[in-house]
């Protein structure tokens, strides 16, 4: 492949990236504009005149046509401004950073442990398929996958904190106070958030093992006398990884999700209870500024799961 068409790809994709964040961007903003409620009136309380609520409603910038409104929420969208929460009455910048360490730990610890046990058990289970350990494998995979992830953390809270006394449901560290105990404060939540995603890419990862094996490039190293260690770690393992990144790229925007979920049940101070509390105040901009950062780290995660695979694979940049 030619460096032009590589450059075209890559700029190809920048378009689909850019024009795929300003749908998001239109969908959101009009999805939470067209709610019945006024901003205003939430603000103020049921007390409040007319006078003042048209008086606030000017100084939002509500009284504005909505064209006019989106076009500036768009570009303080883009530059971090995301505006005033109206329950907290500070920025909703601030507010998701503050609560980024809970949500974004949890979500790098998952992933770190997907990767650790997924990648081991696939090797193990696709050495030799259908016998014990393929089995015993395969059917702890289809029961963690089918588990919900609150279940999960209900489970994991009753066996270390009321069983083995290991664990304090809603105990949060911040990183800045200790960083070992925040770690350790994010660990079982993240496990609970890990463990069906480790049955989803550990299942995906052994059938692709499994398949790549099979392949006449894995016959040709046999027959030079290479070992069956280093056909699976120099090319069976580089192989698979092509097929499995946007797999991974999936399981990454889950676990955002997961964790949303998760953080309620063991307590913590994350986006997913800062996401509810918008919910149940009606805080618009608190509302759609977190659905606006979720949906972006989505479409990143799957922008650079294409980049990733055209690096690995040239043949995709050609199709």
């Amino acid at each position: 492949m030619t460096g032009k068409q590589t450059a075209a790809y890559f700029f190809r994709k920048a378009v689909e990236l850019l024009a795929t964040l300003l749908l998001v961007s239109l969908f959101t903003f009009l999805a939470f504009s067209v709610i019945p409620g006024d901003t205003a009136r939430v603000m103020l309380g049921a007390n409040a005149t007319a006078e003042q609520v048209e008086a606030l409603r000017a100084e939002l910038g509500l009284d504005r046509p909505l064209p006019v409104r989106y076009l500036s929420w768009l570009g303080g969208a883009f530059t971090g401004n995301l505006g005033n929460s109206t329950q907290y009455r500070t920025s909703v910048g601030g507010l998701i950073v503050s609560r980024l360490p809970v949500t974004l730990g949890m979500s790098v610890l998952a992933f770190c442990m997907i990767i650790l046990i997924s990648y081991p058990l696939a090797v193990l289970s696709s050495r030799k398929p259908g016998k014990l350990a393929d089995q015993v494998c395969s059917v702890l995979g289809h029961v963690l996958f089918a588990i919900p992830p609150f279940v999960l953390s209900l489970l994991l809270i009753f066996i270390t904190g009321s069983l083995f006394k290991k664990v304090s449901v809603g105990s949060y560290t911040a990183p800045d106070v200790n960083f070992g105990m925040y770690v350790r404060s994010l660990m079982l939540p993240a496990f609970a958030i890990a463990l069906p995603k480790i049955a989803m890419t550990f299942k995906f990862l052994r059938s692709s093992i499994i398949e790549q094996k099979a392949s006449d490039y894995v016959a040709t190293a046999k027959s030079h006398g290479l070992s069956d260690y280093k056909i699976m770690f120099r090319h069976i393992l580089p192989n698979s990884n092509v097929s499995s990144i946007t797999v991974i790229s999936l399981v990454l925007s889950d676990i955002l999700g997961g964790s949303l979920i998760v953080e309620q049940v063991f307590n913590l101070p994350g986006l997913g209870r800062l996401l509810l509390s918008a919910i149940s105040q009606r805080d618009f901009p608190l509302l759609s500024g977190i659905v606006f950062y979720l949906a972006l780290v989505t479409v990143l995660l799957y922008f650079a799961a294409d980049i990733f695979s055209s690096l690995s694979d040239p043949r995709i940049r050609i199709r």
